[in-house]
């Protein structure tokens, strides 16, 4: 800039001009430069003060609650959702208690002979063990009774979905004309009114005493509290690995697995859903398209399977009596066996034998979990007959199947270890040594197997031989998956993976997963397959011989791929 301004003075005096014009114009231009410089310093300064965006934060109801895990011995462990509760009727002690009480009262009903426990019976899983409910004229009603357990977490009620809230669904069958038929609601107001017990006990809770509204409050705190949370699968998912049996955790594996596809719609914790899917149960009752414009003929909500062992019989018209009637049915493809067209992707069949039939019944059993059992009153206020306990066989078979686990305590921590497979020794077993923070080395060989990693902070690290050739996981053509993990901060790699009927990899549900150096081929479905995951990174991986996308990151968020390569797929690389 400096021999710029000599040249301009230079050739000012050259030409002959005034000279004091030409210091002006030099100053003039100089002070514009120096601005210039000025300003753009001031930016440098600016921007090397602004911190670089960076990937956002994801939500803790993300995808199946991925980055919602609670720390954990399991992967599988997950926060449940908060209740479903409004600000203006937080639930109480005495708010619950009263509720209790006017869910075993007949005086709810139009001909005082009927409460909400007859459909919703402690004894039989808060269902009524009927396919159809009975109404109150003695004939069927259309719908099996749902469950009441975690009904707190629903943000949608009834089978079709059509209330939001505890409160608003308590007086739909108070004033149904064939469940509790009561035609004059003021008039069962008043009658609770006049019970000095129920007088009381209302004035102490809401100032303006007995109303409908608080009725409908108290109903809604008692259910609630109906929560099941410390099932033997609970247990499991919380590091006692012994709280399910070898048959139930042979049973989790499949319920998990691609074949099945159970989890891509019952996910942890709730094991339920707030969506509605057509599986293509035959019936002619339209679901969800009976009250809503844009809902689907045929689709139901999905109901929760926590305590299902208890509920038979099953589905929203209860024409299925088992579970092993219920797997069969979705083994047969659902609907689709029975000519309907529009069932759920999610619904695809599959191949089951006897053995893992038994299995995934098994696992359903570890489901079950009574400890907040509601009480049955041995009275109420109004004086009113209570019902009466009921037998329930499966109580009993539930405690047959779930006998071989343990009650006991968490494990305990350890330093990280490096844990090699010896001779002779399966993948599985190595894992199943494992701690969080291990490091399973695999040494080169071929493995028939299906490994399942259940823990969070698990490296599996395949050893080469001295050529370079990867360890190799061989399905046979016979097994579904090569290895299904569900712990955060995984790691895989240094393996070859052939011939699996659905999926090479698949981690469902994770926060921070590392594929690299994996050769998958013929592996059914996807290669590579993390689903609801957070924080993926794919690099240096190579998929071919599959029927979908060699690589799939299915409802996940911040994945990086690189260095790697897909061919004769159908699909290459699907995010």
């Amino acid at each position: 800039m400096r021999n710029r301004l000599s040249r301009i003075t230079h050739h000012a005096a050259r030409s002959g001009g005034q000279p004091e014009m030409w210091k002006k114009a030099v100053k003039w231009i100089a002070g514009i430069l120096l601005g210039i410089l000025a300003l753009l310093l001031l930016v440098f300064a600016v921007a090397a003060l602004t911190p670089i965006e960076t990937d956002p934060d994801v939500g803790e109801d993300h995808g199946a609650g991925a980055s919602s895990v609670q720390p954990s011995y399991t992967g599988l462990l997950r926060q449940f959702p908060p209740l479903n509760e409004p600000p203006d009727n937080p639930t109480t002690p005495e708010k619950a208690e009263l509720g209790r009480l006017l869910f075993f009262d007949p005086i709810l009903s139009q001909n005082n002979d009927r409460s909400c426990a007859t459909c919703h019976q402690p004894d039989l899983g808060l269902g009524d063990g009927r396919a159809t409910a009975l109404g109150m004229d003695g004939a069927d009603l259309p719908r099996n009774t749902p469950t009441l357990w975690n009904v707190g977490y629903a943000q949608n009620l009834f089978w079709d979905g059509r209330l939001q809230s505890l409160e608003a669904q308590a007086e739909l069958p108070l004033t149904h004309p064939n469940e509790m038929g009561v035609t004059d609601t003021g008039a069962v107001v008043a009658e609770v009114a006049a019970i000095p017990e129920y007088r009381e006990k209302i004035q102490a809770i809401w100032e303006n005493g007995v109303t409908l509204e608080n009725i409908e409050r108290a109903l809604a705190a008692f259910q609630r509290t109906l929560i099941t949370d410390v099932s033997p699968f609970d247990r499991y998912a919380a590091g006692d690995f012994d709280a399910l049996t070898p048959q139930q955790r042979r049973g989790l594996t499949l319920f998990r697995s691609g074949a099945t596809r159970c989890f891509e719609c019952h996910t942890a914790p709730t094991f339920a859903g707030d969506t509605f899917r057509v599986i293509g149960v035959p019936s002619d009752d339209p679901g969800r398209a009976g009250v809503s414009d844009d809902g689907d003929f045929g689709a139901f909500k999905i109901p929760t399977l926590r305590n299902i062992a208890l509920t038979a019989p099953y589905m929203h018209n209860g024409s299925m009596e088992t579970l092993e009637e219920v797997l069969d049915f979705y083994a047969d493809g659902g609907g689709r066996a029975h000519g309907i067209e529009n069932v759920d992707v999610f619904v695809q069949g599959f191949e089951m034998n006897d053995q893992e039939r038994a299995d995934l019944v098994a696992f359903l059993y570890a489901l079950t979990d009574e400890s907040r059992l509601p009480e049955i009153p041995a009275a109420v206020p109004s004086g009113l007959p209570v019902i009466a306990p009921q037998e329930n066989p499966a109580r009993d078979l539930a405690a047959q199947y779930n006998a071989g686990g343990s009650s006991g305590q968490e494990i305990t921590g350890r330093e990280a270890q490096v844990i090699r497979v010896q001779a002779g020794e399966t993948i599985q077993a190595a894992v199943d040594r494992a701690q969080p923070g291990d490091t399973i080395e695999i040494p080169y060989g071929v493995y028939n197997e299906r490994v399942v990693v259940d823990m969070n902070d698990i490296t599996l690290i395949g050893v080469p031989d001295e050529r370079g050739v990867f360890p190799v996981l061989d399905g046979q053509g016979k097994l579904t998956e090569g290895i299904i993990a569900s712990g955060n901060n995984f790691s895989v790699g240094t393996l070859h993976v052939r011939n699996y009927t659905d999926n090479g990899v698949i981690v469902e549900g994770v926060t921070d997963v590392y594929f690299h150096d994996i050769f998958a081929e013929n592996t059914g479905t996807y290669g590579v397959y993390p689903v609801k995951s957070t924080n993926v990174l794919i690099e240096r991986v190579e998929v071919t011989g599959v029927d979908d996308a060699g690589i799939y990151a299915g409802q996940c968020e911040n994945v990086v791929v690189r260095d790697s390569i897909v061919y004769g797929n159908v699909l290459g690389i699907e995010l």
